[in-house]
């Protein structure tokens, strides 16, 4: 049985160095997504969401750092 997952990209501001992009992406893990790629230079933050949680709660996490998300995208479908 296949997995679909959800690629999303947030915008996200505030980060300013490498750690803050290492905190980003391990708390992203933690909660089970996959294919985290953080940019702190650019803000954006990449994931596969094969658990489907909702942005909202995936944001929240994020702002829970620190940081602010400004925008939340949802890209197509893929099968794992």
């Amino acid at each position: 049985m296949e997995k679909e997952a959800t690629l999303s990209e947030l915008m996200v501001e505030g980060m300013t160095c490498s750690n803050c992009a290492m905190g980003v992406r391990k708390r992203l893990e933690k909660q089970g997504l996959g294919q985290v790629d953080v940019n702190f230079a650019t803000g954006e933050v990449r994931f596969e969401n094969s658990l489907n949680k909702p942005l909202v709660e995936i944001a929240e996490s994020i702002e829970d750092l620190g940081y602010k998300v400004v925008s939340l995208n949802q890209n197509e479908k893929k099968n794992l």
